[in-house]
Protein backbone atom coordinates (compact mmCIF):
# COMPACT_ATOMS: atom_id res chain seq x y z
CA UNK A 1 0.00 0.00 0.00
CA UNK A 2 1.44 3.60 -0.96
CA UNK A 3 -0.05 5.97 1.72
CA UNK A 4 1.60 9.02 0.55
CA UNK A 5 4.19 10.22 -2.80
CA UNK A 6 6.67 12.59 -2.02
CA UNK A 7 9.30 13.47 -5.03
CA UNK A 8 10.23 16.12 -7.63
CA UNK A 9 7.60 17.11 -9.86
CA UNK A 10 8.82 16.94 -13.60
CA UNK A 11 5.67 16.62 -15.77
CA UNK A 12 2.05 17.05 -15.54
CA UNK A 13 -0.94 17.15 -17.74
CA UNK A 14 -4.62 17.98 -17.05
CA UNK A 15 -5.57 14.64 -15.54
CA UNK A 16 -1.54 13.49 -14.32
CA UNK A 17 1.40 13.93 -13.02
CA UNK A 18 4.89 12.81 -12.68
CA UNK A 19 6.56 12.85 -9.45
CA UNK A 20 10.27 11.75 -9.48
CA UNK A 21 11.23 9.37 -6.46
CA UNK A 22 14.99 8.94 -6.07
CA UNK A 23 15.09 8.15 -10.10
CA UNK A 24 11.60 6.63 -10.58
CA UNK A 25 9.13 8.38 -12.54
CA UNK A 26 5.51 7.74 -10.74
CA UNK A 27 2.50 8.68 -13.28
CA UNK A 28 0.09 9.26 -10.46
CA UNK A 29 -3.75 11.12 -11.37
CA UNK A 30 -5.20 13.74 -10.36
CA UNK A 31 -8.26 16.04 -10.57
CA UNK A 32 -7.62 18.51 -13.12
CA UNK A 33 -7.82 21.26 -9.75
CA UNK A 34 -4.99 19.88 -8.18
CA UNK A 35 -2.96 19.63 -11.29
CA UNK A 36 -3.56 23.24 -11.56
CA UNK A 37 -2.41 23.65 -8.05
CA UNK A 38 0.68 22.38 -8.64
CA UNK A 39 3.78 24.05 -10.68
CA UNK A 40 6.68 23.15 -12.64
CA UNK A 41 8.25 26.03 -11.44
CA UNK A 42 8.42 23.74 -8.04
CA UNK A 43 10.81 21.49 -9.20
CA UNK A 44 13.65 22.44 -6.74
CA UNK A 45 11.61 21.62 -3.89
CA UNK A 46 9.79 18.33 -3.46
CA UNK A 47 6.05 18.06 -3.75
CA UNK A 48 3.99 15.23 -1.16
CA UNK A 49 0.78 13.80 -2.23
CA UNK A 50 -1.55 11.27 0.02
CA UNK A 51 -2.31 8.87 -2.26
CA UNK A 52 -4.56 5.73 -3.11
CA UNK A 53 -2.95 2.83 -5.32
CA UNK A 54 -5.74 1.03 -7.28
CA UNK A 55 -4.85 -2.92 -8.23
CA UNK A 56 -6.70 -4.17 -11.49
CA UNK A 57 -6.23 -7.06 -13.10
CA UNK A 58 -3.68 -5.69 -15.94
CA UNK A 59 -2.85 -2.35 -14.08
CA UNK A 60 -1.55 -0.44 -11.27
CA UNK A 61 -2.50 2.95 -11.30
CA UNK A 62 -1.53 5.33 -7.98
CA UNK A 63 -4.16 8.06 -7.85
CA UNK A 64 -3.09 11.52 -5.64
CA UNK A 65 -4.67 13.89 -3.48
CA UNK A 66 -4.04 16.95 -1.84
CA UNK A 67 -5.48 16.43 1.40
CA UNK A 68 -6.34 13.16 3.56
CA UNK A 69 -9.72 14.31 3.78
CA UNK A 70 -10.01 13.98 -0.51
CA UNK A 71 -8.35 10.76 -0.37
CA UNK A 72 -11.57 9.74 1.84
CA UNK A 73 -13.96 11.55 -0.45
CA UNK A 74 -12.61 9.64 -3.10
CA UNK A 75 -12.93 6.36 -1.22
CA UNK A 76 -16.37 7.19 -0.21
CA UNK A 77 -17.86 8.03 -3.31
CA UNK A 78 -16.52 4.49 -5.46
CA UNK A 79 -17.89 2.98 -2.67
CA UNK A 80 -21.32 3.95 -4.54
CA UNK A 81 -22.50 1.33 -6.71
CA UNK A 82 -21.50 2.32 -10.59
CA UNK A 83 -19.09 4.76 -9.27
CA UNK A 84 -15.54 4.03 -10.48
CA UNK A 85 -12.25 5.88 -10.01
CA UNK A 86 -13.13 8.59 -13.23
CA UNK A 87 -15.90 8.95 -11.84
CA UNK A 88 -15.03 9.88 -8.35
CA UNK A 89 -12.11 12.28 -9.61
CA UNK A 90 -14.80 14.07 -11.83
CA UNK A 91 -17.13 14.93 -8.60
CA UNK A 92 -14.08 15.98 -6.38
CA UNK A 93 -13.12 18.22 -9.56
CA UNK A 94 -16.61 19.91 -9.43
CA UNK A 95 -17.74 19.81 -5.45
CA UNK A 96 -15.44 20.25 -2.64
CA UNK A 97 -15.94 18.56 0.32
CA UNK A 98 -18.67 21.14 2.17
CA UNK A 99 -20.81 21.23 -1.21
CA UNK A 100 -20.44 17.35 -1.25
CA UNK A 101 -21.40 17.37 2.11
CA UNK A 102 -24.39 20.05 1.47
CA UNK A 103 -25.54 18.20 -0.95
CA UNK A 104 -25.94 14.75 0.56
CA UNK A 105 -27.70 16.53 3.92
CA UNK A 106 -29.82 18.55 1.75
CA UNK A 107 -30.33 15.78 -0.71
CA UNK A 108 -29.71 18.00 -3.35
CA UNK A 109 -29.94 15.62 -6.23
CA UNK A 110 -29.16 18.52 -8.62
CA UNK A 111 -25.67 18.99 -7.34
CA UNK A 112 -24.68 16.05 -8.61
CA UNK A 113 -26.25 16.20 -11.55
CA UNK A 114 -23.97 19.11 -12.27
CA UNK A 115 -21.33 16.79 -12.60
CA UNK A 116 -20.26 15.34 -16.06
CA UNK A 117 -21.18 12.37 -16.56
CA UNK A 118 -23.60 12.12 -13.76
CA UNK A 119 -27.03 11.77 -14.68
CA UNK A 120 -30.45 11.89 -12.86
CA UNK A 121 -30.59 8.47 -11.50
CA UNK A 122 -26.79 8.35 -10.52
CA UNK A 123 -27.35 11.21 -9.09
CA UNK A 124 -30.36 9.53 -6.86
CA UNK A 125 -28.31 6.55 -5.72
CA UNK A 126 -25.28 8.87 -4.75
CA UNK A 127 -27.77 10.98 -2.94
CA UNK A 128 -29.48 7.45 -1.06
CA UNK A 129 -26.71 5.55 -0.53
CA UNK A 130 -24.33 8.22 0.77
CA UNK A 131 -27.03 9.59 3.55
CA UNK A 132 -26.68 8.37 7.02
CA UNK A 133 -23.42 6.34 6.27
CA UNK A 134 -21.20 6.26 9.42
CA UNK A 135 -17.91 7.24 7.77
CA UNK A 136 -19.59 10.78 6.14
CA UNK A 137 -20.43 11.66 9.56
CA UNK A 138 -16.72 11.31 10.73
CA UNK A 139 -16.00 13.20 7.29
CA UNK A 140 -18.28 16.16 8.61
CA UNK A 141 -16.96 15.78 12.09
CA UNK A 142 -13.10 16.23 10.21
CA UNK A 143 -14.55 19.32 8.60
CA UNK A 144 -15.88 21.22 11.65
CA UNK A 145 -12.48 20.47 13.70
CA UNK A 146 -10.54 21.76 10.33
CA UNK A 147 -12.91 25.45 10.41
CA UNK A 148 -12.28 25.21 13.67
CA UNK A 149 -8.40 24.84 13.99
CA UNK A 150 -7.74 27.41 11.18
CA UNK A 151 -10.35 29.97 13.64
CA UNK A 152 -9.49 32.78 11.05
CA UNK A 153 -11.77 35.18 9.49
CA UNK A 154 -10.57 34.54 6.33
CA UNK A 155 -10.86 30.75 6.28
CA UNK A 156 -14.91 31.15 7.39
CA UNK A 157 -15.87 34.15 4.61
CA UNK A 158 -14.59 31.57 2.12
CA UNK A 159 -16.67 28.93 3.24
CA UNK A 160 -19.51 31.32 3.45
CA UNK A 161 -19.28 32.30 -0.22
CA UNK A 162 -19.22 28.63 -1.56
CA UNK A 163 -22.36 28.62 0.39
CA UNK A 164 -23.75 31.40 -1.29
CA UNK A 165 -22.73 30.01 -4.16
CA UNK A 166 -24.42 26.73 -3.84
CA UNK A 167 -27.75 27.72 -2.21
CA UNK A 168 -27.53 30.50 -5.76
CA UNK A 169 -27.21 27.44 -8.04
CA UNK A 170 -29.64 25.30 -6.60
CA UNK A 171 -32.26 28.10 -7.35
CA UNK A 172 -31.42 28.38 -10.50
CA UNK A 173 -31.61 25.05 -10.82
CA UNK A 174 -35.06 24.62 -9.35
CA UNK A 175 -36.20 27.21 -11.77
CA UNK A 176 -35.54 25.23 -14.87
CA UNK A 177 -32.09 26.53 -16.09
CA UNK A 178 -29.56 24.00 -17.05
CA UNK A 179 -26.96 23.21 -14.21
CA UNK A 180 -23.87 23.90 -16.92
CA UNK A 181 -25.24 27.03 -17.53
CA UNK A 182 -26.38 28.05 -14.08
CA UNK A 183 -22.95 27.23 -12.81
CA UNK A 184 -20.82 29.07 -15.70
CA UNK A 185 -22.53 32.00 -15.00
CA UNK A 186 -22.36 32.46 -11.16
CA UNK A 187 -18.69 31.67 -11.65
CA UNK A 188 -18.62 34.70 -14.38
CA UNK A 189 -20.70 36.94 -11.90
CA UNK A 190 -18.47 35.97 -8.66
CA UNK A 191 -15.19 36.79 -10.54
CA UNK A 192 -16.26 40.97 -10.74
CA UNK A 193 -18.33 41.08 -7.26
CA UNK A 194 -18.79 39.83 -3.98
CA UNK A 195 -22.35 38.62 -2.30
CA UNK A 196 -23.15 38.41 1.24
CA UNK A 197 -26.42 36.85 0.08
CA UNK A 198 -27.51 34.41 -2.00
CA UNK A 199 -31.02 35.90 -3.29
CA UNK A 200 -28.91 39.01 -4.79
CA UNK A 201 -26.51 36.57 -6.67
CA UNK A 202 -29.30 34.63 -8.03
CA UNK A 203 -30.68 38.29 -8.95
CA UNK A 204 -27.71 38.95 -10.89
CA UNK A 205 -27.46 35.78 -12.36
CA UNK A 206 -31.28 35.84 -13.91
CA UNK A 207 -30.64 39.62 -15.46
CA UNK A 208 -27.25 38.32 -17.22
CA UNK A 209 -29.23 35.07 -18.04
CA UNK A 210 -31.99 37.44 -19.53
CA UNK A 211 -29.26 39.09 -21.72
CA UNK A 212 -27.94 35.60 -22.89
Amino acid sequence: MIGRIKGQLIEKKNDSVVIDVHGIGYVVYVTEKTARSLSLGDQARDISLYSELLVKEDLLQLIGFLTQAEKDWFNLLRSVQGIGAKVALTILNTLDANELLRAIRMKNELAFSSVSGIGSRMAQRLVVELSGRKDLTVLEEEEVIEIRDENNEESLNIIKRKEIQQDALSALQNLGFKSAEAKSTIDKIIEQNEFNDASELVKEALRSLAKG
